[in-house]
């Protein structure tokens, strides 16, 4: 089982749309219904393919880190104005 980590970017028209991690060219698109954890949007989650449909892990600490991350940079840019 190979877990990759992506990025959930929407939800949108009843599909979770995630970006991986690090290579956002690749999306992955899973229906609302295939989903079995809350996931919010910009999360970082690890997901795993299985036979009877998918495995999520919400890391919280690096999705944490990252909305850190994100508003420090959005406060450095309205700081230069």
């Amino acid at each position: 089982m190979t877990k990759v980590k992506y990025t959930l970017d929407k939800i949108e028209d009843g599909q979770y749309v995630f970006l991986e991690h690090q290579n956002e060219e690749n999306q992955l698109l899973i229906p609302a219904t295939e989903i079995n954890v809350e996931i919010a949007e910009g999360s970082i989650v690890l997901i795993s393919s299985l036979e009877s449909g998918y495995e999520f892990e919400v890391l919280m600490e690096e999705t944490q880190d990252m909305k850190e991350k994100v508003s420090s940079l959005l406060e450095k840019l309205k700081n230069k104005k």
